[in-house]
C-alpha cells in the first residue's frame, strides 16, 4: 500500500504545480505493482476532485471557446477508449502511447523555445481531441489536451483552469462508462478513498509551490513532466 500512497502524493503535487501530469506519473510509479485495469479506475476517482478544485480556484480564467469543444471531443473518444480497456491487453499500446507523449513533449518544448511560436490548426486539434479521449478511457490519461490548451492560453492560471475543466468533464464521462462496464470495483473505490488525503495534501503543496513559478518556467516544467512521464510509461511496459 505504501507505493500507492507515494504515487498518490507525488501525482497530487504534480497536479497542483502544473495542472497536468498526475495520471501519467501515478500510472508510471505503479506500473510494476499492478495492472492498468486496476490503476486506471483509482486514477480516475482521484483525478476528479483534483480537477474540480483547480478549475474552481482559477474559474475567472475559464474560456468556453477553449474547454467546451475539447470536452465534447474528449467525451466522443472516451467511449472507444474505455471499451479497449475492458477487452484489450494494454501493455503494447502503452509503449506506443508513452513514446507518443515524449514526442509531443519535445515538440512543445521546441516550440516554446523558438523565437516565433506557432499555433496548430483546428484539424490537428480535432484529431488530438479524439486521441486524447481514447487514451483517457484506455489509460486514465488525457495529457494530449495539454497540446491545445498550452497553445491557446497566455498564463499558467488560464492553462490550469481550462485544462482542468476539460479533464473534469472527461473524468465524469469515463467514470460513467466504467460504471456501465463494471470496471469500477469495491477494491478500487476503497483504495481511492484511502489515498484521497495524501492526494489532496500533495495537491495543496503543489498549488502553493506554483506561486513561485513564472509562466515560462511553468511551461518548461509542464513539458518536462510530459517527457519524463512518457519515458516512464514506455519503459515500464516493455
Amino acid at each position: 500500500m505504501l507505493i500507492w500512497i507515494i504515487a498518490g502524493f507525488i501525482s497530487g503535487f504534480i497536479k497542483g504545480l502544473c495542472g497536468v501530469g498526475d495520471a501519467p506519473v501515478f500510472s508510471a510509479i505503479l506500473a510494476f505493482a499492478s495492472d492498468n485495469i486496476n490503476i486506471s479506475p483509482v486514477s480516475q476517482l482521484m483525478s476528479l476532485p483534483a480537477n474540480v478544485c483547480i478549475s474552481w480556484k482559477e474559474r475567472r480564467f475559464l474560456d468556453r471557446r477553449i474547454w467546451l469543444p475539447l470536452s465534447i471531443l474528449l467525451i466522443c473518444g472516451s467511449i472507444p477508449g474505455t471499451l479497449l480497456l475492458k477487452n484489450t491487453d494494454t501493455r503494447p499500446l502503452k509503449v506506443v502511447f508513452g513514446i507518443f507523449i515524449v514526442l509531443v513533449g519535445v515538440l512543445l518544448l521546441m516550440n516554446e523555445l523558438s523565437p516565433q511560436r506557432h499555433k496548430p490548426s483546428r484539424f490537428i486539434m480535432a484529431i488530438i481531441g479524439i486521441l486524447a479521449g481514447i487514451t483517457s478511457g484506455l489509460f486514465g490519461i488525457g495529457v494530449l489536451m495539454t497540446v491545445y490548451v498550452s497553445q491557446t492560453t497566455d498564463n499558467l492560471k488560464a492553462f490550469k483552469a481550462n485544462v482542468c475543466m476539460v479533464f473534469t468533464v472527461g473524468n465524469i464521462a469515463v467514470e460513467i462508462m466504467y460504471l456501465i462496464l463494471g470496471i469500477f470495483t469495491r477494491t478500487a473505490v476503497m483504495r481511492a478513498l484511502m489515498l484521497f488525503p495524501f492526494v489532496m495534501l500533495g495537491l495543496f503543496l503543489g498549488m502553493k509551490s506554483s506561486n513561485y513559478l513564472d509562466d515560462r518556467k511553468a511551461k518548461i516544467v509542464i513539458m518536462a513532466t510530459l517527457i519524463v512521464s512518457g519515458l516512464a510509461i514506455a519503459f515500464t511496459n516493455l
